[in-house]
C-alpha cells in the first residue's frame, strides 16, 4: 500500500510539471525569469543547473558499476544492479531538463542532427554523454538481465519474458560470454562515462574571463562533487547489503571530503587572482547577493562529511541515515552547480554591465520536479523489470560447446564498421573538407558519427547472443 500511494504521489508530480511545460511552451519563455546577459538576466538557468546536476550524478554511478564489473567485485553485484538502472534514469533526466531549456525542442532535434559542431556544447552532451552513454548502458542492464528473464519465463510461461531473455541457457559457454561481456563492455564504456564528465566539466566550468589554470580547477571541482552525488544516491539504493554500503561509505566520505577541500580551495584562489571577473564572482559567494546559497552549500557539505566519516567508522548503514545524507549531499551538490552556473553570469563576466539577478518561477521548479519524479518513476520501473536471477546461475546445464569462429567475425566487423563510422561522422562534423565557416559536407555528420558508437556496442550484443556449436 505505502509502495503504491509513492508511485500515486510521483505521478502526480509527473502531471503537474507537464502542465508547466505545457504552459510554458504556450507562453514561451516569458514564464520563466530568464533575459538577456547584460540587462540584467541568464540565459542559463534551472533548467541546466538540472541537467548538470542529474548528467554528472548518473555518470558517476555508471563508472562506478563499470569500475566494479572491471575488478569482477561479484560481491558488489548488488551495487552495479542498482547503479545501472539509475544511471538510466538520471541520464533521461537530463535530457529532460534540456528539452525544457530550448525554446524550439524539436527544431533543435532538427538542426543538431544536421549541421551539429563538436565545439557547440550541445554535440559533446547529446551524442557521447546522453546518446552513447545512454544506449550502452541500456544494452549493458538488458544484457545482465537475460539469466532472471529466462527464469521468469520458466516460471510465469509468458512469452514476453521468454522474447526478453533471447533463448538464454545456462550453458558453460553461455556464462563464459556472460562475464567476457561484462567485462569488454565496462572497459569500453568507461572512456566515454570519463569523456562525457570531461566535457560537462568543460560547459560549466571553463568560462570567458576566467585564467586557464582556474577553468581546469572547476573541472576537477565538477567530477568530484559529480561522484560525491552519485556515490550517495548508490550508498541509499544498495544499503541493504551491509558489505557494499561500508565499501560505499568510504568512497563517499573520501568524495565528500574532496569537494570541500575544491570549493574552499577554489573560493580562495579566486579571492586572491587578479583578474577582475573571478575576484567580483568570488565576492558575490562570500558576501555578495550569493551568500546564503554558497554558505549553505558549505554547511551542507561539512554536515554529509561528518555523517559519511561516522558510516564508515562505524561500518554500519542504515536507511535512515543514508537517506539523509544523500539529501545533504545531492542539494549541497545541486547548489554548487548553481552558483557556478548562475552566479558566473550575474556577476562574473567582469564587463561593463549591470550585475544581474535570477530567481526561478513556480513554471521552472513545477518542471524541474516533474523531470525528477518521472526519473524515479523510470528508476522502480527498471529495478521491477530487471530483477536479477534467484537461482543457481553458477551451474551449466550443459557442457561448454566449439566453434566460435562465425561470432568472432561478426563482433570484429561490428567494431571495425563502428568505428570507421564514428572517426569519419567526427571528422565530417568537424569541418574537415569545408571551410571553417561552413557547414560540413555531409548533412546528418553527427549521426554518422552516433550511429558509428552505436554499432561498437552493438559488438557486445552479437558476442553474447549469436550461440556457439554444441560438441
Amino acid at each position: 500500500m505505502k509502495v503504491r500511494r509513492f508511485l500515486v504521489f510521483l505521478t502526480a508530480l509527473v502531471t503537474v510539471g507537464g502542465y508547466a511545460w505545457v504552459r510554458q511552451a504556450v507562453q514561451g519563455d516569458a514564464a520563466t525569469d530568464l533575459h538577456t546577459i547584460g540587462a540584467g538576466g541568464v540565459v542559463w538557468g534551472l533548467y541546466v543547473v538540472g541537467d548538470g546536476f542529474f548528467a554528472s550524478a548518473a555518470l558517476a554511478m555508471l563508472a562506478v558499476a563499470c569500475v566494479l564489473r572491471v575488478l569482477r567485485r561479484r560481491d558488489m553485484e548488488s551495487v552495479t544492479r542498482m547503479a545501472l538502472p539509475l544511471g538510466i534514469a538520471g541520464l533521461l533526466a537530463s535530457l529532460g531538463c534540456v528539452m525544457a531549456d530550448l525554446g524550439r525542442p524539436m527544431a533543435a532535434m532538427v538542426s543538431l542532427p544536421l549541421v551539429g559542431r563538436p565545439r557547440s556544447p550541445f554535440f559533446g552532451t547529446f551524442t557521447v554523454v546522453v546518446g552513447a552513454s545512454l544506449f550502452a548502458t541500456v544494452v549493458h542492464l538488458a544484457l545482465a538481465s537475460r539469466p532472471g528473464w529466462a527464469e521468469r519465463a520458466h516460471t510465469t510461461k509468458r512469452w514476453p519474458w521468454r522474447w526478453l531473455a533471447g533463448g538464454w541457457k545456462a550453458t558453460a559457454s553461455a556464462m563464459r560470454r556472460r562475464e567476457r561481456v561484462d567485462f569488454w563492455l565496462s572497459l569500453a564504456l568507461l572512456p566515454a562515462l570519463l569523456g562525457g564528465f570531461v566535457i560537462l566539466g568543460i560547459v560549466f566550468g571553463v568560462r570567458a574571463g576566467r585564467p586557464a589554470w582556474q577553468g581546469a580547477f572547476a573541472v576537477v571541482t565538477f567530477v568530484v562533487s559529480g561522484g560525491a552525488a552519485g556515490c550517495s544516491l548508490l550508498l541509499l539504493a544498495a544499503h541493504a547489503s551491509r558489505r557494499a554500503s561500508v565499501l560505499l561509505a568510504r568512497v563517499l566520505a573520501v568524495f565528500t571530503g574532496l569537494t570541500v577541500l575544491f570549493v574552499v580551495s577554489g573560493e580562495i584562489l579566486a579571492l586572491r587572482t587578479p583578474y577582475l571577473s573571478v575576484h567580483r564572482y568570488a565576492r558575490a559567494l562570500l558576501d555578495g547577493p550569493w551568500n546564503s546559497f554558497f554558505w549553505a552549500e558549505l554547511g551542507l557539505l561539512f554536515l554529509a562529511g561528518i555523517v559519511s566519516l561516522a558510516m564508515a567508522w562505524r561500518k554500519k548503514v542504515s536507511i535512515i541515515v543514508a537517506a539523509a545524507t544523500a539529501l545533504l549531499l545531492c542539494a549541497a551538490v545541486f547548489l554548487e552547480r548553481f552558483l557556478v552556473l548562475v552566479a558566473w553570469q550575474t556577476h562574473g563576466l567582469g564587463l561593463p554591465w549591470p550585475a544581474g539577478a535570477y530567481h526561478p518561477t513556480s513554471i521552472e521548479w513545477s518542471v524541474l520536479v516533474g523531470v525528477a519524479a518521472a526519473a524515479a518513476l523510470v528508476f522502480l520501473f527498471l529495478i521491477k523489470v530487471c530483477r536479477a536471477q534467484t537461482g543457481d546461475a553458477s551451474a551449466p546445464t550443459s557442457p561448454a560447446p566449439a566453434g566460435r569462429l562465425l561470432r568472432s567475425l561478426i563482433t570484429a566487423a561490428c567494431v571495425i564498421v563502428g568505428l570507421a563510422a564514428a572517426a569519419s561522422g567526427l571528422a565530417l562534423s568537424a569541418g574537415f573538407a569545408s571551410a571553417p565557416f561552413l557547414d560540413p559536407i555531409l548533412p546528418g555528420s553527427p549521426l554518422v558519427f552516433l550511429a558509428g558508437l552505436f554499432v561498437m556496442v552493438l559488438a557486445a550484443v552479437a558476442y553474447e547472443l549469436i550461440p556457439e556449436r554444441e560438441v
